[in-house]
């Protein structure tokens, strides 16, 4: 239904309608990074390559200037933004990004900022609980034992449904907060993998849940490409107290001798935020913070709460173009006043 109701409104003309009534605002694009192994896997966490490259020549197409972000909200200040700018963001600094989108980016020579957590940039392991999603996810294993894989637990998860799955995955998080170090956890991510008869060998050597490394990191900056932050351990909040603060200044150490750039822009990890939080993202010199909420930013956007356009394999090319239209942001406020 929703897509009917997209064909015929850009046929009716409603879409170039809502492109010139938002003709002001910034369409923010985000996206995470390119699913490297088979078939596919995630949504908005992974877009095919193929469907990332025909994301940036539908942006060509359609003749949307692409500008870097701290460009265009400048620009939004001055006035002199041009007409239904697109802004592209990348979130958390994966391989995948390098590998296969930066080389997408230059050849349309479109500007991106890139999000970098530092931790795992650092460490060169998989992402833990991402690999671990992953694996539990995808098992064949209809039924685990939580003792052996090393839980003092006697219970057994039936992995035949999404809670199972989502249940399991609780008690191995739980547990491996009380591990040391990321050295144990990398050892426990690879004994499940075998339990559940996951080719872990596969994952590590391909790099599906790797960050880049510095060195990539800085390859990136150097290609001119704008590195920016994202909290060192992708975490606002520990034990229910913010630490956003110290994991902001921890990912700005790390990443200010890989870029030459001004690291001023800030991205929530996994979108999460409070108002309470921005008198603090002033204090650290913070000028702007994307989240995921829905939405094209225009002036009076707050800027430590920028909304985005989340772009992923389920989204059709239809869909998107209702974003970049500005109808769906149309039909967001409409439907915030008739509720």
């Amino acid at each position: 239904m929703k897509e009917k109701i997209y064909l015929v409104a850009k046929y009716a003309g409603l879409f170039a309608l809502c492109r010139w009534l938002t003709r002001r605002k910034i369409r923010v694009l985000a996206y995470h990074g390119i699913w490297l192994g088979a078939g596919h896997y995630g949504n908005f966490l992974y877009i095919s390559k193929k469907k990332f490259v025909s994301r940036m020549e539908l942006l060509k197409r359609m003749g949307l200037p692409v500008l870097g972000l701290g460009d265009a909200l400048a620009q939004q200040d001055q006035g002199s933004l041009p007409d239904s700018t697109v802004v592209l963001t990348i979130d958390d600094g994966w391989f995948s990004t390098y590998q296969d989108m930066l080389g997408a980016l230059e050849c349309y020579q479109f500007p991106a900022t890139i999000y970098v957590t530092s931790y795992y940039m650092e460490k060169q392991h998989p992402v833990f609980n991402v690999a671990m999603a992953y694996l539990v996810n995808t098992a064949d294993t209809q039924v685990v034992s939580l003792k052996e894989i090393g839980i003092e637990n006697d219970l057994e998860i039936d992995l035949g449904s999404p809670e199972g799955r989502s249940r399991l995955l609780g008690q191995i998080f739980e547990f491996s907060e009380k591990l040391s170090d990321e050295s144990e956890r990398f050892e426990l991510l690879k004994h499940v993998a075998e339990i559940l008869g996951q080719d872990i060998s596969r994952i590590i050597s391909e790099k599906w849940f790797h960050l880049m490394t510095e060195e990539e990191v800085r390859d990136a900056a150097e290609r001119g490409f704008d590195i920016q932050l994202h909290t060192h351990r992708h975490r606002v909040y520990r034990h229910g107290h913010i630490c956003v603060g110290e994991e902001i200044e921890e990912n700005r150490l790390r990443l200010q001798p890989l870029t030459r750039g001004n690291l001023t822009q800030f991205c929530y990890p996994s979108g999460e935020y409070d108002p309470s939080l921005w008198p603090m993202m002033s204090e650290l010199g913070v000028e702007s913070a994307t989240t995921t909420e829905s939405g094209l930013v225009d002036k009076a956007s707050h800027p430590y709460a920028l909304p985005r356009i989340l772009d992923g394999e389920a989204v059709s090319e239809l869909e998107f173009e209702a974003e970049l239209s500005g109808f769906n942001e149309v039909l967001r406020q409409f439907l915030s006043v008739v509720r």
